[in-house]
């Protein structure tokens, strides 16, 4: 049972908590099989020390079962819808501060000011790029003694242009998706952590009840 309280402090996203839990579970279940036929048969019903065991597998499995859930929820965030408002609101502003939980750091900073710089270097660099380079293309012809072109948007250009707003749409589809990622880890991190406590005082509670059940039943 230490072993597994010990557990929960591996990162949830990592994987490795779910098949050491089962490990422990299935240690357990070996434990369990060689202890049985060495259990006090009574009467009157099942022993102190056989229920103590019960309780320990079930509480096992509930710590399995959590472990199960928060691995679900932080893997694979970027292919998850963003997280509900009531979700934000109730998980990541409400229960850190009545639980006192310390949220963890943004993991990347955002790249929509990146994107927004883009794009204003874009409309005023470029456009003014092109206005020069399209009045100079035209004092020169006309200089010539050439008509002027028709043609202001030279395809090179339009071509640069056409690759740096797809670089951009990709830039910002990512941070969209990294802040997806972000805020499910959070939200997985405040629930490990709440879950682990609840986990942590039904242990504590459930040893201190067996124990002073033991030592009524030793005084009586």
């Amino acid at each position: 049972m230490v072993m597994d309280i010990v557990g929960f402090y591996l990162p949830p996203d990592s994987g490795e908590r779910v098949s050491f839990k089962i490990t422990l579970l299935l240690g357990y279940s070996v434990f369990l099989i060689i202890v049985s036929d060495t259990l006090p048969a009574t009467a009157i019903g099942t022993p102190l020390i056989g229920v103590y065991f019960v309780v320990c597998m079930a509480l096992l499995v509930i710590s399995l079962t959590e472990t199960v859930l928060i691995v679900r929820l932080v893997h694979k965030q970027d292919l998850q819808p963003p997280v509900p408002h009531w979700v934000k609101y109730l998980v990541l502003e409400r229960a850190p501060v009545l639980f006192c939980i310390h949220k963890k750091h943004s993991l990347c900073p955002t790249l929509s000011s990146q994107g927004t710089d883009l794009e204003h270097y874009k409309d005023n660099n470029y456009g003014t790029g092109r206005r020069l380079s399209h009045h100079d293309r035209e004092g020169r012809l006309i200089g010539l003694g050439l008509p002027p072109s028709r043609d202001p948007n030279p395809p090179v250009m339009d071509n640069i242009l056409h690759e740096v707003t797809a670089i951009r749409h990709f830039l910002e589809k990512r941070d969209r998706c990294r802040e997806v990622a972000k805020e499910w880890l959070q939200v997985g991190y405040v629930l490990d952590v709440l879950l682990f406590r609840v986990y942590l005082v039904a242990v504590v509670a459930y040893s201190i009840t067996l124990g002073t059940l033991w030592s009524v039943w030793q005084v009586a």
